[in-house]
């Protein structure tokens, strides 16, 4: 039989198909266009709103310090001062010298004004605020009798008897919004106080001058009234008129700025660009479904057997052969996928040696440990049955040894006889290798544990802080031996620690107690914590801080491994403010 390439029908099909992507792509590269123009336009907007309302507040600034240098210098220089700023600062036309009666005393102005001294001004606003007791005061915007310009006033109090009013003309901002302008060359920039009457308005300087305001317009009903300041905005100025802008206001005097332009001017070429692209696509789209689904009937099927038999493979279900497809592609992924079975069982195997020589590795370095601790559990019990046996026997040969001693002597043998027992039982328990669960109670656990390495912790002046809750027993399912097992490693670390680091009065604290279904075990050193740097890797195999004749790196890893799979349970690290905290998680036996 004659086999179809599969290579060949796939680059037959993604011939035809390439214009999918293509297309796709193209529509992705033009709405990121699009959005890069909302973008661009935004940043441009935001930057030269930042810069007029950076000169606006200038202005401001400087009229503010102006008027300081009133308050400083006018007492000594007086007129002379009033004369001399008024023809430095261009914006500063007049300044008016006011009697705490509001009767004009003195004045300097650059403008050829009707001012005399002796007029009455206790009636202005300016005055008013100031006479009130504010120590400044800004007027609403107004215009100049003088120059019918926009002008503003700002008073100071220069002392109990002595007030100032700088008269300021703002008409600089409107020459100031001239500079900026759109590709259509319109004027991109409005200026309005807080009250929405225009300050500057470069395109119809008649809206300044007539004292026009926004209130009403549909920037201010949908964006300004509802604080929408600092965002990009669409806004009609007409009906017809589309506009795309941002506002923001002053820091000082809250007036508006609006940087606007034409939207249709900028968008509408565009936007036709894309309809056209959009009904390319469309068709596209219906050419290449056609193709799509001859491509279906061609590898699908043979796909839809392969991918079933490999499904079988990863849910461990063994496949002896595959049936050929007619594609020799797909036929040598299937001959590769059952050689990738073979190795995935091989590998399991060799897993599953590797997992239990760690397992015996571990065993046998907790089986030295265990031989020391039974060590030191027998050392006081055996000294005690040599020093009874030797007493019994030096009493006999001096004839001294009664009944009553001889039975004392032979209690205090049969006691401590009894307690080697006991302690070859625990650790019988703690060694046995058959893995029977039984239900038992947690707290008698952790118990049996403490005892088998408590004479180790007493030999190296180690503290065990004992803090398990004893009265709400804890009933939990494991095998014995498990759990004192990961117990004692955990705490042999922690000695090791401490001796390691020679800890002044040096402890171990161990808690138990039961949250929800959980029985939670805390154990805690006072040894300085674990550095962060190793923290994440206790529990990896063979990763120990100790020489090599002195830790393997499995206690914790196989610790890990007895929480988390046999006991089902969690095992983690953390530091304290005194020393490592390990705490162990396992489920509470239902009732």
């Amino acid at each position: 039989m004659k086999f179809k390439s599969l290579k060949s029908n796939i680059i037959l099909y993604l011939i035809l198909l390439s214009i999918i992507p293509l297309v796709i792509g193209s529509s992705v590269v033009l709405y990121q266009m699009y959005k890069s123009k909302e973008e661009s336009l935004y940043n441009k907007h935001q930057q030269i709103l930042n810069q007029v309302i950076y000169e606006s507040d200038n202005i401001v600034k400087d009229i503010e310090h102006a008027g300081q240098y009133v308050i400083d210098k006018y007492p000594v220089k007086k007129h002379t001062l009033l004369t001399g700023l008024t023809q430095v600062q261009k914006n500063i036309k007049t300044i008016l010298i006011l009697n705490h009666e509001g009767i004009l005393k003195d004045f300097g102005s650059s403008l050829k004004t009707n001012i005399y001294k002796g007029y009455d001004y206790s009636n202005m606003k300016y005055f008013q605020a100031i006479k009130k007791g504010d120590q400044n005061h800004w007027t609403e915007v107004f215009l100049s009798n003088a120059t019918q310009l926009p002008s503003i006033a700002y008073s100071v109090r220069i002392d109990n008897q002595t007030i100032a009013v700088l008269i300021v003309d703002l008409s600089t901002l409107n020459d100031y919004a001239k500079k900026f302008k759109s590709l259509d060359n319109s004027t991109m920039v409005r200026i309005m106080d807080r009250n929405g009457i225009f300050i500057a308005h470069p395109e119809k300087p008649e809206s300044v001058s007539q004292r026009k305001t926004i209130n009403g317009s549909d920037i201010y009903n949908r964006f300004i009234s509802n604080s929408l300041d600092n965002k990009q905005i669409i806004f009609y100025a007409t009906k017809q008129l589309k506009n795309i802008g941002i506002y923001g206001t002053t820091d000082k005097l809250k007036w508006i700025v609006i940087v606007k332009e034409r939207y249709d001017f900028i968008f509408d070429s565009f936007n036709m660009l894309i309809l056209f692209i959009i009904l390319f696509i469309f068709s596209l789209i219906v050419v290449s479904i056609y193709f799509s689904l001859k491509l279906s009937k061609s590898i699908v099927k043979p796909l839809n057997y392969l991918n079933q038999k490999m499904d079988d493979i990863a849910h461990g279900k063994e496949i002896k052969e595959i049936e050929n497809t007619n594609y020799s592609e797909l036929d040598i992924l299937a001959s590769n996928f059952l050689i990738m079975q073979e190795k995935i069982k091989n590998r399991e195997e060799l897993n599953r040696e590797k997992d239990k020589q760690i397992y015996d590795s571990a065993k046998m370095a907790q089986m030295g440990e265990m031989i020391g601790n039974i060590a030191h559990q027998w050392r006081q019990p055996l000294s005690v049955i040599s020093t009874a046996a030797s007493g019994m026997k030096i009493e006999k040969e001096f004839d001294i040894l009664d009944d009553d001693k001889f039975n004392n002597y032979c209690d205090s043998i049969d006691k401590n006889t009894q307690y080697l027992s006991d302690t070859i039982d625990t650790f019988r328990d703690f060694i046995k290798e058959k893995k029977e669960l039984k239900e038992v109670i947690l707290q008698d656990r952790i118990d049996g544990a403490l005892n088998i390495i408590s004479s180790s912790l007493n030999n190296h002046f180690i503290k065990l802080v004992n803090e398990i809750d004893y009265e709400n027993k804890i009933k939990v399912t494991l095998v014995l031996g498990e759990l004192s097992q990961v117990i004692i490693n955990i705490i042999n670390n922690a000695k090791d620690v401490l001796v390691e680091n020679k800890i002044d009065e040096p402890y171990i604290k161990i808690n138990c107690t039961s949250k929800g279904n959980m029985a939670i075990i805390t154990i805690v050193d006072n040894g300085g914590g674990i550095p962060s740097n190793i923290l994440p890797k206790i529990f990896d195999p063979y990763f120990t801080t100790k020489h090599q004749t002195q830790g393997t790196g499995l206690g914790l890893h196989m610790s890990y491994k007895i929480i988390t799979e046999s006991l089902k349970g969690k095992l983690y690290a953390k530091n304290t403010d005194i020393g490592a905290m390990f705490v162990i998680e396992i489920p509470i036996k239902d009732d």
